[in-house]
C-alpha cells in the first residue's frame, strides 16, 4: 500500500480484491460526505497513511497488522477507533488521538511493541479492556482527567511502563490493569479509586511503593498484588481505614512480601 489521501468529498465505496496490491480506481469516488473505515479495511496493509478529508471513525481491525507503519496522526475529524483499529501495527512508534476522539475499542493499540509515546485527549472517559497490552517499549503515560476507569488487562504487560499519572477522577481500576509491568516502581492511587480487581498489579516485580489517598481503602481481591518486590511501602492518609486487609500476609496480600505500611 502506497500512500492513500482522503480527500475532503471522497468516499470509501470499493476497496481492492484480496490479490493486489493497490486500490481500484475511482476506488475513493462517488458521493460526497463523510468517511468512515469499517471492519479490516487495511488489515496487513504495508506503507504510509495520511489521512486528509473527514474521517469520522476508524472500524474495527481497519490497521490490524499493518507492520509497516511508524506513525499515525488521525485527524480531528475522527470520533471513535474501533476494537484493535491499530492492533500488532508492530512499528507504530507513535500515534496523535485528536481531542474529537471520544471512544476507544478494546485492544485498539494492543501489540503494538514499538510503541513508545501516546497522548490521550481529555475526551476520553475510559480506557477500555487492553487497549494497550503488549506495548512494551511504553514507557510513561498521563492519563487526563476525564477519564473515569481503567478496563481490565488495559496496560497490561507494558514491561517499559516505568511511571503512570492516574487522576483523581478514576474510581475504578480492572483486573490486570498492570499486569506484569515489572517496570513500574512506584505508583500513587488517587483517592477516587473504590475498587482495583483481580490481579490488578500481578507480576510488577519492580514496585516498591504504592501512595493510596484514600480515607477507605479500594476494595481489592486476594491476588490484586501477587509477586510484587518485597519490603516495600503502603502509604496512606493518617485516619484511614481498611488498609489492614491490603497488609495480610494470606493469599498474596502486601504483608506476604514483608511491606510496611506508613500513615501521613
Amino acid at each position: 500500500m502506497n500512500i492513500i489521501t482522503y480527500e475532503a468529498s471522497a468516499k470509501l465505496a470499493e476497496t481492492t480484491d484480496a490479490y493486489s496490491s493497490g486500490l481500484h480506481t475511482n476506488a475513493f469516488s462517488g458521493t460526497s460526505g463523510q468517511l468512515t473505515m469499517t471492519s479490516h479495511t487495511f488489515e496487513n496493509g504495508i506503507g504510509t497513511i495520511k489521512f486528509d478529508g473527514d474521517v469520522t471513525g476508524i472500524g474495527e481491525y481497519a490497521f490490524y497488522k499493518c507492520t509497516s507503519f511508524t506513525s499515525v496522526t488521525i485527524p480531528d475529524s475522527v470520533t471513535s477507533i474501533g476494537n484493535w483499529a491499530f492492533g500488532s501495527c508492530e512499528s507504530l512508534t507513535s500515534i496523535t488521538i485528536p481531542e474529537s476522539v471520544t471512544n476507544i475499542g478494546k485492544s485498539a493499540f494492543s501489540s503494538c511493541y514499538s510503541l513508545t509515546s501516546i497522548t490521550i485527549p481529555d475526551s476520553v472517559t475510559n480506557i477500555g479492556k487492553s487497549t494497550f497490552q503488549n506495548c512494551s517499549s511504553l514507557t510513561s503515560i498521563t492519563i487526563p482527567s476525564s477519564v473515569t476507569s481503567i478496563g481490565d488487562s488495559a496496560f497490561n504487560n507494558c514491561t517499559g511502563l516505568t511511571s503512570i499519572t492516574i487522576p483523581n477522577s478514576v474510581t475504578s481500576i480492572g483486573g490486570g490493569a498492570f499486569y506484569n509491568c515489572k517496570g513500574l516502581t512506584s505508583i500513587t492511587i488517587p483517592n477516587g479509586v473504590t475498587s482495583i480487581g483481580r490481579e490488578a498489579f500481578y507480576s510488577c516485580s519492580g514496585l516498591t511503593s504504592i501512595i493510596c489517598n484514600a480515607m477507605t481503602a479500594p476494595t481489592i481481591v486476594s491476588n490484586t498484588f501477587m509477586e510484587v518486590k518485597r519490603g516495600g511501602t503502603l502509604t496512606v492518609p493518617s485516619g484511614s481505614t481498611g488498609y489492614d486487609v491490603w497488609m495480610g500476609t494470606g493469599n498474596y496480600y502486601l504483608g506476604k512480601y514483608g511491606w510496611t505500611k506508613v500513615e501521613q
